[in-house]
């Protein structure tokens, strides 16, 4: 019996020696972890700039209209982007040591649990052939009465240990499981970024293209800059005219007995809820001017600005999707929740859907931007009753139309 007992008290001393490669496996997960450490900050100094490049850009907003200043924000929005680019590639680098770091921490515990259960299987069949411990014989071959007792707690020590053997294996298991779950979570979070950054690249490739044919158009002229702008603005005006006309006689076939009741039927569209202008009057909202009268919606612009991710109200499905240019809603898009509401998501810098789609609360089914007639990066909100909404062509492309309601009563 002594003899067993002196082979698994040397097994038990030897597993602990089995944990010495982990422990100098710690030091390139430290390295890791400093790494990391040290992106994040770079990512957080980059925020920063970003953040102070997208300020710099809503004080040119509010400047005089001017060839110049519409060049500047040009080059603010172009500096904003390539910026929000620079954060993105840093997330992603340190993303990519993450799931370097579990990688690791992965690979280090199935190693470990292995070793366990080798350590227990081992421990188990030395038990098996030893038998239980018989008191009769502990008490003939001890050399005295302390002897014995001594013999009595190796084997008490020996039962405790196996039990502690059995819970590392079980808690390392769990570890195993909880670390492949953060491994998938990274390995999403990755594919996000990525498409993130392109959707960036697109969009600061779009802001040079306007900015290279605004230059070409007026020949960097203020005079024939002017000139364009005026013309613009009245195309416009008439636009928003004929809207709020044709939208007056449709809110008089709401039929309020097709319509839901009680707020929180749709959900925000936007993760930071910022109203810039409210539904109603635009006397009462606080943007007046000569054909623009009456605001159908609310706008709303995160402080996240271009490219900021827009989201379904609610379950439905895409009923139309149009680019009205520089007039009207720009780029848009329609949703039919198949409850007597169709919302209207536009100026979008970028459309994520295609008509037909289904598409569930809170999915992404656009960007913001500033397409259309805008005078910054917003997003416009409009609930229509499902009823009264139809879709005409114009000469600057499908314009959406209906009886529009108060987006608040619903949200």
């Amino acid at each position: 019996m002594g003899r067993h007992l002196h082979t698994i008290f040397a097994l038990i001393f030897m597993g602990f020696l089995f944990l010495l490669p982990f422990v100098a496996n710690g030091g390139l997960i430290d390295d890791l972890r400093q790494q990391i450490a040290a992106k994040s900050q770079e990512v957080k100094d980059l925020q920063q700039r970003a953040a102070e490049a997208k300020q710099s850009l809503a004080e040119a907003q509010s400047k005089e209209r001017s060839l110049q200043n519409q060049i500047y924000k040009f080059n603010k929005q172009i500096e904003a982007l390539e910026l929000e680019i620079a954060v993105t590639e840093e997330q992603i680098d340190e993303v990519k040591l993450k799931i370097e770091e579990i990688e690791i921490k992965i690979k280090q515990t199935q190693e470990a649990i292995n070793l366990e259960k080798s350590r227990i299987a081992s421990t188990l069949q030395l038990i098996y052939e030893t038998g239980p411990p018989d008191i009769v014989e502990l008490s003939l071959n001890a050399k005295s009465l302390s002897s014995m007792f001594q013999n009595l707690y190796s084997v008490q020590k020996l039962e405790g240990e196996l039990k502690t053997r059995l819970n590392v294996a079980q808690e390392l298991s769990a570890n195993l499981v909880k670390d492949e779950a953060d491994a998938k979570a990274q390995e999403n979070n990755l594919v996000a970024l990525r498409t993130q950054l392109t959707l960036q690249q697109e969009l600061t490739e779009d802001q040079r293209s306007e900015k290279n044919i605004l230059l070409k158009d007026t020949r960097q002229q203020e005079t024939v800059y002017q000139k364009s702008v005026k013309q613009l603005e009245s195309q416009q005006t008439e636009i928003q005219k004929n809207i709020i006309a044709l939208e007056a006689k449709l809110r008089f076939a709401i039929d309020p007995s097709s319509l839901p009741k009680g707020k929180g039927i749709l959900s925000w569209p936007v993760n930071e809820v910022r109203i810039t202008q409210y539904y109603g009057p635009t006397s009462e909202t606080g943007f007046i001017n000569d054909g623009y009268q009456f605001h159908n919606g609310i706008d709303l612009a995160p402080s996240t600005g271009l490219g900021t991710p827009i989201y379904s109200a609610g379950d439905g499905k895409v009923i139309a999707v149009g680019n009205d240019g520089r007039y009207a809603y720009g780029k848009w898009v329609a949703i039919d929740h198949k409850n007597g509401l169709i919302t209207l998501y536009a100026h979008l810098s970028k459309q994520a859907v295609s008509v037909g789609a289904t598409v569930s609360k809170g999915d992404v089914i656009g960007f913001m931007g500033s397409t259309g007639f805008s005078t910054g990066s917003h997003l416009h909100f409009t609930v229509y009753a499902t009823s009264t909404f139809e879709v005409i062509d114009r000469w600057y492309g499908p314009l959406p139309l209906g009886g529009h309601l108060d987006p608040l009563e619903y949200l």
